[in-house]
């Protein structure tokens, strides 16, 4: 796949460009798929693929023919099939019919249309974002999984067809997608962008998250898709130019949670940040072991998973693949004080998190994106333990490419306080260059 590497220039300033980027972006995007999606399989079949793409490019070569061209002019993006978008189904990886879930198109997949981008195509989902098979290949190893949920997303950024794609997580789907992919995946703070417009799976955790294939890449779309971006030398706690973060290594089982091969080249990772001058330390967490490796989070999961999915389910029970049928039938089994329960405990975690951080000088929390590396295809798609007790929290992470364990890529994540999204992009800046 290294033909395929992905050379989009998101650096660069496209307010002036002229207007054959739009034939340029969508021949760079076409030759691409050319090459890689009978392969990769990132995307979801889709008839009159091409002709429904040349009357977007139409509408936006219109849109600003005779305005200033928007940060995102002529970049086609990958968007999971969770995402309502005009002129495309939603079928969310499942049995469903696209008429029974097919709905109007949210905020997000709006803003990205007034930057000026391009919708490439829907990309492949677990079912409802929760489990079951999946046809796309990892592009860096074509007999490995690419991840779950956001599996085609990742997938069609790491393989070069689009510079950007757009996933959600839930546990780990946008954590462990990159880890996996070799690119960097972005999970913002809870809530900081909107989910109208997207198929839910648990709201109480669900997050729109990026990817790009890097970092620098990264802060170059995430002020433009993220309404509210602040410098983070202009925001509530401004940063002093040139200081390095001092990293907290989480303490407990949680750093357990891992294979022998990650464990080495996080090591060899946290010796390289060291030498370069960054304070790393380790600190003991305000949170139970049990929670972490115990179903707590799950059953929270299944839980709301349940109650969204009530309406469809009465129609189309038998519609439904086995996981996610099984899954919905344990969620009624929650209550509702129990759910509420863990609700009060994310507010308090999150609590919790932000006191530690403080009282032991932490800027970041890092540790492996994944507990080991990309399972073959096939199989299980991704691993929860380093990732979702965080989004539990609500915390904003990001997974950085750089480490590799067993020849495979594997993804160095950073995690900061909740609302500190600007802050987590720019010292991940720092780390992704010296990684």
């Amino acid at each position: 796949m290294d033909v395929l590497a992905a050379d989009w220039k998101l650096t660069e300033d496209f307010s002036q460009a002229p207007e054959t980027i739009l034939d340029a972006a969508f021949n760079r995007y076409s030759e691409r798929y050319r090459l890689a999606e009978p392969t990769v399989r990132a995307f979801v079949e889709e008839r009159d693929r091409e002709e429904r793409i040349r009357r977007e490019l139409e509408r936006v070569r219109n849109r600003f023919i005779s305005a200033a061209k928007p940060p995102l002019y002529g970049l086609p993006i990958g968007i999971k099939d969770l995402f309502h978008t005009d002129g495309l189904p939603t079928g969310a990886g499942s049995g469903l019919p696209s008429s029974a879930l097919t709905a109007r198109e949210g905020s997000l997949i709006q803003r990205l249309r007034e930057q000026g981008a391009w919708i490439a195509g829907k990309t492949v989902t677990e079912e409802f974002a929760y489990a079951g098979p999946i046809p796309t290949r990892n592009p860096t190893a074509p007999d490995r999984t690419p991840g779950g949920s956001s599996a085609g997303s990742a997938a069609c950024v790491a393989s070069g067809m689009c510079p950007i794609a757009v996933g959600t997580q839930t546990l780990r789907s946008v954590t462990a997608p990159a880890s996996f992919c070799g690119v960097t995946g972005f999970k913002p703070s809870y809530g900081r962008i909107p989910l109208d417009g997207v198929i839910l799976l648990a709201p109480s955790f669900d997050t729109v998250g990026i990817f790009t294939a890097d970092a620098a890449s990264l802060a170059s779309v995430a002020p433009h898709v993220i309404s509210g971006w602040v410098s983070p030398r202009q925001g509530r706690n401004p940063i002093e130019p040139g200081r390095k973060p001092v990293l907290g290594i989480p303490s407990g089982i949680y750093m357990k949670l891992m294979s022998d091969g990650v464990r080495l080249a996080f090591e060899k990772q946290v010796a390289a940040l060291i030498q370069a001058g960054y304070t790393v330390r380790t600190v003991e967490m305000p949170w139970e072991d049990e929670f972490i490796y115990g179903d707590a989070m799950l059953c929270f999961v299944q839980g709301e998973m349940a109650q969204v999915h009530e309406p469809w389910f009465a129609e189309h029970r038998e519609r439904y693949g086995e996981a996610v049928r099984q899954a919905i039938l344990q969620g009624r089994t929650i209550i509702a004080e129990e759910l509420d329960r863990y609700r009060r405990g994310q507010l308090s975690l999150r609590d919790d998190l932000s006191e530690a951080r403080r009282a032991q000088g932490i800027d970041l929390w890092i540790s492996p994106a994944q507990g080991d590396v990309a399972p073959l295809h096939g199989g299980r798609t991704g691993f929860t333990g380093m990732t979702a007790i965080w989004t539990y929290a609500g915390l904003p992470t990001i997974s950085l490419p750089g480490g590799h364990a067993e020849g495979l890529p594997l993804g160095f994540q950073c995690i900061a306080d909740f609302g500190q999204d600007e802050s987590l992009l720019h010292h991940a800046q720092q780390i992704a260059q010296l990684l």
